[in-house]
């Protein structure tokens, strides 16, 4: 993985679009069409909020510190209301019980996050 510096990221043009870009955080944010007025005047909106905010040099999370285990407590809710005919419980919520159980041990204090296709395959 590249080191994040606290250089002022530069705008720069995506060569495959066309479309001016710059790279905060460790992620693209596209413009619009390079080299034009909106897509300068986007750049600078954009680099005085990470300025503003003290030049952070990786994308913080929106959504606070949610863990597996939160995640997976929310999809048992909706699970036990969506997997039922007649009132009862199908043989589907069995299987997702099991899988949930999985998670919430081997993953549950992990920022939902930073859970990936690997740790999901494992």
């Amino acid at each position: 993985m590249p080191k994040l510096s606290n250089a002022t990221p530069k705008y720069r043009k995506h060569r495959a679009t066309g479309q001016a870009v710059v790279t905060i955080g460790g992620r693209d944010h596209y413009l619009g069409p390079w080299g034009t007025k909106a897509s300068k005047v986007e750049y600078d909106r954009l680099i005085a909020e990470w300025l503003a905010s003290g030049r952070p040099t990786r994308q913080t999370s929106s959504h606070g510190d949610i863990t597996v285990m939160e995640v997976c407590r929310a999809y048992w809710r909706f699970a036990r209301g969506f997997y039922t005919k007649n009132g009862a419980a199908t043989g589907a919520i069995y299987h997702i019980k099991v899988v949930l159980r999985y998670l919430r041990k081997g993953y549950g204090h992990l920022p939902a996050e930073e859970f990936g296709p690997l740790a999901l395959k494992a």
